[in-house]
């Protein structure tokens, strides 16, 4: 192998690495690597797809679109441009992405470091309300990748939280859908996936709750002072409903995410409204049928000296980066 190749090997391995850092549907990290050549690529690992939650597997590909983008801010960082290309065998639809080292670019490591200081932030966020040029900062970052951004309007507030709590509701009487948020709340430590009883509160009294993730472990999370007054909730909608969006659904996620990270704002996912097919019917209805919602999620300024999420445990590369 030449050194030119050793070196672009070794970068794309490097990025497939920090991806290992992407948000996924009940941090399930449905994703697997494999370096091969010059290049690396991402399959979707179809074991750990959540058969009540997600039968369709479109939450495993918006998973699969955040490790995405992450493995290209991990390249931009190290002064690279990223040659993807997505979903580029169609005997093979499991294999999500190709990513090359493309050509040279200036370094840009600021989505790079909000990465590693990214949480899902299920506690209540402060009066104050996000700044319209930080939205529409993340409307830009979803329309990079062909997706739309609705902010939700202040007259549309209590129609999203019915059915927010009507998504609840169902999935709580639904054994298929309870099974799956037990199995994935209640995982052995030495599993490095799924959800803590670190990274979730117990319910209080707000416009629109939090998912109910206590069915078998108390959350240890302390939900701090928050009253949740100045949230932004927003929904992410794409124009069809093929594999390829809803991968470009997850890289849009993680493009927003991480911009808002880098801004000093928070936020956390809304997945149940795209679960649960009736509530997802009901939710194109709330946006004047324009647009397939991918996923919707909360975001807001978190409390003024509040302590950090703890970070989501994360499986290793070497349970998730394979060579030939």
């Amino acid at each position: 192998m030449t050194q030119h190749l050793r070196a672009e090997i070794d970068q794309v391995a490097e990025a497939s690495i920090a991806a290992l850092r992407a948000p996924s549907i009940l941090n399930t990290q449905p994703w697997r690597w494999r370096l091969a050549g010059n290049h690396a690529e991402l399959w979707a690992d179809r074991s750990r797809q959540l058969d009540g939650l997600d039968p369709d597997g479109r939450l495993l590909l918006l998973s699969c679109g955040t490790a995405l983008h992450h493995a290209t801010v991990a390249l931009l960082a190290a002064g690279f441009d990223a040659d993807v290309a997505r979903l580029p065998d169609p005997a093979r639809p499991d294999l999500v992405a190709r990513v090359r080292q493309g050509r040279p670019c200036p370094p840009d490591s600021l989505l790079y470091r909000a990465i590693y200081q990214r949480r899902t932030d299920r506690r209540p966020f402060d009066d104050a309300r996000p700044a319209d040029a930080v939205l529409d900062e993340l409307r830009a970052a979803a329309e990079r990748h062909g997706v739309h951004l609705h902010v939700v309007r202040d007259d549309q507030v209590t129609a999203f939280a019915s059915a927010v709590a009507h998504a609840g509701d169902v999935e709580h009487g639904d054994p298929r859908f309870r099974d799956d948020v037990l199995a994935w709340t209640t995982r052995a430590r030495e599993d490095r996936d799924g959800v803590s009883p670190r990274s979730t509160v117990a319910p209080t009294h707000r416009a629109i709750a939090p998912r109910d993730f206590n069915l078998a472990r108390p959350a240890t999370l302390d939900p701090g002072t928050g009253s949740d007054r100045g949230t932004v909730y927003v929904i992410l909608t794409v124009d069809a409903e093929e594999p390829a969006d809803w991968v470009a659904a997850g890289e849009a996620l993680s493009d927003m995410w991480l911009t808002l990270t880098a801004r000093g704002l928070a936020a956390s996912p809304i997945s149940e409204v795209i679960e649960v097919l009736p509530v997802r019917v009901a939710l194109q209805r709330l946006l004047g049928g324009v647009g397939h919602p991918a996923i919707a999620m909360r975001i807001g300024v978190p409390v003024d000296g509040i302590e950090p999420v703890p970070a989501s445990i994360r499986r290793s590369g070497t349970d998730t980066i394979g060579l030939p």
